[in-house]
């Protein structure tokens, strides 16, 4: 899977800012590459082995009420094709309103080296097929149909801009995922994945063996009344409540426009001192790019310390109205929307999973959230359903399956509730966009307000 010559993306971007005629430009390419399978129980069921590159050109130009921008794309790296993105940004951004809340662009800044891991972006698909072979083979021994995806990944990207700025980075993400059915897809399923940025720290093995588990042990599967119940959430189940502290609560706009759970509550303890959230893009488990939009170096924020709330992430825009420091955690402009932590870290705690399952007299263990939304974003009000293995817990073991319930609880009651936090991190996704690494966690008397007949 061959990446776009750096050097070459670096020249494309010079000719770009020659060339125009805006005050101030920026120019930010991209490309990438990609190789999948996803397969079932017959084998492979699609494939791709794929490359791509764009460009994204702001243009801005600055008169007595402000800025005027505006943004064009396009897909490639044609330099004709990228000069007639460059004119549509020009055309757009004099015919713009004034923003007279606009900065200039920022100049030089160092940023931390990043780079992608040569082998999983590389990794072929002979490497894939024995996955496939393993997790198909103990699905067909099990009495169970697969379904599962497998992905490596690389990226590059430069931003480079008129006033002297310019960075760059590379990445890389392996992933493999199996839900393990029942041959009626009804009965039970159960869920396990792996997300790595090296694809040799991937254990295939006990993906398979994970997820073929779950679902022997969901077969058959309990009616259960909703109510409050101790849980231990899995990874994945914890990701889909913390990625909406990401998306809705931890910005600095969500708090200016007094929608953010934070309001009010800035500097309090409302969570267990062995809450520990940051966002921290050079976290060696899974770096993220360690720049954002604006081509602002991306600061490790401390959201959480110790149970106490602190401040949001920031952007050039919302650092100058608030009076804090740009922490480098901005989406590219111009946008509507504001700036949101995109490398979440919640901390590991003491307890294994077993011991935090260990600590419930009568509860519930959860693998997994799906159709998760958001009710009221002031307390982070969520609603969702569980998915592919959820089972009692009795007496500090855990007991059969159940069918599934649907929950309705606030991130801040469940996270106030926490009394155990696991301690082996996993970067975990939800069934939406987004992946936070975190444990597992234990909460107390969280809310399950229906119950469903599968």
């Amino acid at each position: 899977m061959p990446m776009q010559n750096s050097r070459d993306i670096g020249r494309l971007a010079e000719r770009l800012i020659d060339a125009s005629e805006a005050d101030e430009t920026e120019v930010s390419l991209g490309s990438g590459a990609e190789r999948f399978v996803r397969f079932a129980d017959s084998g492979p069921t699609q494939s791709a082995d794929r490359n791509w590159q764009s460009v994204s050109i702001r243009a801005r130009f600055q008169g007595d009420d402000g800025w005027r921008e505006a943004r064009a794309d396009c897909d490639g790296s044609c330099e004709a094709r990228a000069l007639g993105a460059l004119e549509r940004a020009t055309i757009l951004a004099r015919m713009a309103p004034p923003n007279p809340e606009a900065r200039a662009l920022g100049g030089a800044v160092d940023v931390r080296e990043q780079v992608a891991d040569e082998a999983t972006a590389s990794f072929p698909f002979e490497e894939m097929a024995p996955w496939v072979q393993m997790a198909t083979a103990a699905c067909t021994d099990a009495g169970l149909a697969p379904a599962g995806l497998i992905q490596c990944r690389s990226a590059e990207g430069r931003l480079v801009n008129s006033a002297g700025r310019e960075v760059a980075c590379s990445s890389s993400r392996a992933g493999f995922c199996l839900t393990a059915s029942s041959p009626d897809f009804k009965t039970s399923a159960g869920f396990a994945d792996a997300i790595h940025s090296r694809v040799g720290d991937l254990d295939a093995e006990a993906v398979v063996r994970r997820a073929v588990s779950k679902a022997l042990a969901g077969a058959q599967p309990q009616n259960i009344e909703p109510g409050e119940y101790t849980v231990v959430l899995e990874p994945n189940a914890v990701s889909a409540l913390l990625l909406f502290a990401s998306y809705a609560g931890f910005g600095a706009q969500e708090v200016a426009e007094e929608s953010s759970f934070l309001c009010g509550r800035e500097g309090q303890q409302i969570f267990p001192e062995s809450l520990q959230i940051a966002d921290d893009a050079h976290n060696e488990f899974h770096p993220g790019c360690p720049y954002d939009g604006e081509g602002w170096p991306r600061q490790p924020v401390q959201l959480v310390d110790a149970g106490r709330v602190g401040t949001p992430v920031t952007d050039s825009k919302w650092a100058a109205k608030l009076g804090l420091p740009n922490t480098g955690h901005g989406l590219a402009m111009p946008n509507t929307s504001g700036p949101i932590p995109m490398n979440l870290v919640l901390s590991a705690g003491e307890q294994s999973l077993a011991e935090l399952i260990g600590g419930v007299e009568h509860g519930l263990l959860i693998t997994q959230f799906h159709y998760t939304n958001l009710i009221d974003p002031k307390d982070l009000l969520l609603t969702g359903m569980t998915r592919n293995g959820t089972f009692r817990i009795e007496k500090g073991e855990i007991g059969p399956a159940v069918k599934n319930l649907r929950f309705t609880e606030s991130f801040v009651k469940a996270f106030g509730s926490i009394t155990g936090i696991g301690s082996e991190r996993e970067v975990a996704g939800a069934l939406f966009e987004g992946e936070v690494i975190c444990p597992a966690l234990r909460i107390e008397n969280f809310r399950f307000t229906s119950s469903t007949d599968f």
